[in-house]
């Protein structure tokens, strides 16, 4: 399966790989990828392995090159649209490179995993790993496919299976918009038998003599009133099938989008953090769309074809089996080349979809961030990178248009070669020319009729190759979603802790987000219910993953967490989360009321609760001068308010929410003095009686803190109040000190 999804190869060949090891002394190869583009982006073989103290590259013929890693000076890293380059720059940067590569994104994290242990090896830290390189390989190469559980290989008859399944609550919508098709179906057999009888047992006689004028348009009269009822009961079974089915299509695409926003729900952070915002925007709302849309008139189209051509079938046999078997024998291959060109029209719709939710993430990114579009003079860059995108679209659609018009006229061509040969048989014997099997005009009259409504079924076949194929691509990309198991599972009877006493303790946990890149190394500690516990430590320490991992949006690659002595994997995670409250660096507000915002702590909270809240928050008496009050709109993220007034509404809404642990994320980061005083003053009300754990640049802001964790690397290098940290002339939390208090001197100055 690997190497169909990849075209690539599994693993390093066993006979490289012993080559490379005996070439640096018998040591193992701990990690290796695959080059798989040369200089001039053109596909190749190239390998590059990692040791424990050398690189081994090969040129694709063979051939080994390695370099030392105490001969490396530093690492670039240089992602492009469609590929990455790495360049192994040497101690004296004045000289060439020591290597360069290059490799595709389906080769990013093999090769991105060998270029993160490079870059830690050369800043001194030690990256821990387990594992078989050819399992790291392995699933490095299958993640991108794993992360998305691509259910786009499922064939089409599986795909429709289960979209069955989603109509199966509705089988009398149905049943009743089949039968409607098969009533629109008969009435439309009956008006042309109604011509043969008119010609035959009406026209022909009187014409004859064999009966009276007044007999003939009794008859013919008796005829059209049933050709009139005919036609309305055809109406009210159209009527029917049209109803019934757009209905049907209406339920499933709303349970569809129920399910999807459900699953969206219940998928862990990691996914959204791998996915665009706009793809996923596209298959909640465009992927469902044209789901129903199929359903509800490609399913009636499908339904009325395919019992009309049956119908016709039938009937044409019966008029007259020979000229009949003309136009049915052929028919078996014309199904055939309708579903080899559907299969070819399916892979192209594959990727027009996947170039649509390019071009929508393109707009979902670039609009909310208008303003730093604009402000660093980029709006030609993101013009060009939509046109880019349009553009591929653009190219798969042509290509759908060509693939349809080169084989459809082909197709109209040898039905109508058909029905020419009918005409060629049919009308010596209508005339009664010796030697043909004579035929009555009204039968070859209705033959003609019924033939031209042979092309109609073919027509709808037609144009629904492109609505299923689109419409299943669609399916496709819903399921690939529902498909998608979360990484953070609650067990089978959770345990609900309510209400938490906050005793929170790390035994030995470690967490990486793949094998290699391990972001918490063995951390170990215990925070006591009520205490307040800052977490300091240069960027990329590991700090965001503990806070992360204590609201359990990720779980440990190994160790554990306990929460008043339990497992926290043992939890209710809605329980949990529920008297976890947060308040970020960066608040996040929705697009409506500042009471909306505020009450999302808490959404049956009275106004007097809110207002509550509002003051606790030093947020009230801002909120009362905005326009409207509480029942301002604050726009999209909040935009029409500062950064300051967010953050004590992000606050506001913790207080109303009352949580039993409390996570403050650099919540007085990036504003003024007052407002930071202001907001220090909500978060000083606001941790009372509560187990805190707060991340902070600015050191000066946990001085209410109890303890200070510092971590470093990914570790726990020290623990203590600010007091005892600072006694350690060479700690960590000293150097931080230092430096801090040498700035704040700077610019005091």
């Amino acid at each position: 399966m690997l190497r169909a999804y990849t075209d690539q190869p599994e693993v390093m060949p066993a006979e490289l790989r012993r080559r490379i090891e005996e070439g640096w002394g018998g040591a193992p190869v701990m990690l290796y990828g695959l080059l798989d583009l040369d200089p001039q982006l053109g596909q190749t073989e190239r390998w590059v392995a990692l040791g424990p103290r050398q690189l081994a590259l090969t040129n694709g013929e063979g051939a080994i090159q390695y370099v030392k890693r105490d001969h490396i000076h530093h690492v670039e890293e240089h992602p492009g649209l469609s590929a990455t380059t790495l360049i192994l720059v040497g101690e004296d940067t004045r000289q060439p490179a020591l290597a360069t590569l290059r490799y595709s994104y389906r080769q990013q994290n093999a090769v991105g995993a060998i270029a993160f242990v490079l870059k830690q090896a050369l800043d001194g830290n030690t990256i821990r790993y387990e594992g078989d390189p050819d399992a790291l390989y392995a699933d490095a190469i299958a993640k991108p496919n794993r992360d998305a559980q691509a259910t786009v290989v499922q064939n089409q008859s599986s795909v429709l299976r289960r979209l069955a399944g989603f109509a199966k609550p509705y089988w009398r919508n149905l049943a009743l918009g089949l039968f409607g098709a098969i009533g629109l179906t008969a009435m439309m057999l009956i008006p042309p038998f109604l011509t043969r009888h008119i010609i035959d047992g009406v026209v022909m006689p009187a014409t004859q003599g064999d009966i009276t004028g007044e007999e003939a348009l009794n008859q013919g009269l008796w005829l059209a009133g049933i050709l009139l009822g005919t036609f309305i009961i055809r109406e009210f079974f159209l009527w029917l099938r049209l109803n019934q089915l757009s209905i049907l299509g209406e339920y499933i695409a709303r349970d569809l989008r129920r399910t999807l926003y459900d699953h969206l729900h219940r998928l862990s952070v990691s996914f959204f953090s791998r996915h665009q915002t706009g793809s996923i925007i596209s298959r909640v709302s465009s992927d469902t769309d044209r789901i129903w849309d199929f359903i509800a008139f490609g399913v009636a189209e499908l339904l009325f074809g395919l019992t009309l051509m049956l119908g016709l079938a039938g009937v044409l046999l019966y008029l007259d089996w020979q000229l009949g078997l003309i136009l049915v024998l052929p028919m078996p291959l014309l199904f055939l080349l309708l579903y080899w060109m559907g299969r070819k029209l399916h892979r192209v719709f594959l990727r027009i979809w996947q170039r649509w939710s390019e071009m929508t993430s393109t707009v979902s990114d670039t609009m909310p961030g208008i303003r730093v579009v604009q402000a660093f003079d980029q709006s030609d860059y993101e013009r060009a990178r939509f046109h880019q995108r349009n553009d591929k679209v653009f190219e798969e659609a042509t290509r759908i248009h060509r693939i349809w018009t080169s084989h459809w006229p082909l197709i109209y061509l040898g039905v109508n070669i058909l029905i020419v040969a009918v005409w060629f048989l049919g009308i010596p014997r209508m005339l009664g020319t010796e030697g043909f099997r004579p035929m009555s005009t009204g039968t070859f009259v209705a033959f003609l009729f019924y033939m031209g409504m042979f092309v109609m079924p073919l027509e709808m076949f037609g144009y629904l190759t492109r609505m299923i194929n689109r419409s299943i691509s669609s399916a496709q990309r819903v399921f690939e979603i529902l498909d998608t198991e979360p990484e953070v599972r609650e067990v089978e009877n959770p345990m609900e802790l309510r209400p938490l006493e906050g005793h929170i303790v790390f035994e030995d946990v470690t967490f990486g987000y793949d094998p290699v890149r391990q972001i918490l190394k063995g951390v170990s500690f215990q925070i006591q219910p009520g205490e307040m516990i800052g977490l300091v430590g240069p960027s990329g320490a590991g700090k965001t993953t503990i806070i992360n991992l204590i609201a359990r949006f990720f779980d440990t690659t190994t160790g554990a967490i306990r929460i008043d002595g339990h497992n926290i994997r043992e939890l209710d995670l809605g329980a949990l989360r529920q008297q976890i409250g947060m308040v970020l660096q960066d608040p996040y507000l929705f697009h409506g009321s500042v009471l909306d915002n505020i009450r999302y702590g808490k959404p049956d909270a009275s106004f007097n609760e809110v207002i509550a809240a509002a003051r606790a928050a030093n947020a009230h008496d801002f909120i009362c001068k905005l326009p409207n009050g509480y029942d301002t709109i604050v726009g999209e993220r909040g935009h029409t308010l500062s950064g300051g007034e967010r953050q004590r509404v992000s606050i506001a809404r913790a207080v109303l929410h009352n949580p039993r642990v409390l996570i403050l994320d650099e919540a007085t980061s990036s504003v003024d003095t007052e407002t930071e005083r202001k907001i220090q003053e909500a978060i000083d009300r606001l941790i009372h009686g509560r187990t805190v754990i707060a991340i902070a640049h600015r050191l000066s802001t946990l001085s209410r803190a109890n303890r200070l964790f510092v971590m470093k690397d990914g570790k726990l290098v020290e623990t203590g109040t600010h007091a005892e940290l600072l006694e350690n002339p060479d700690g960590v939390y000293t150097k931080l000190h230092r430096i801090q208090r040498e700035l704040h001197e700077m610019y005091a100055v």
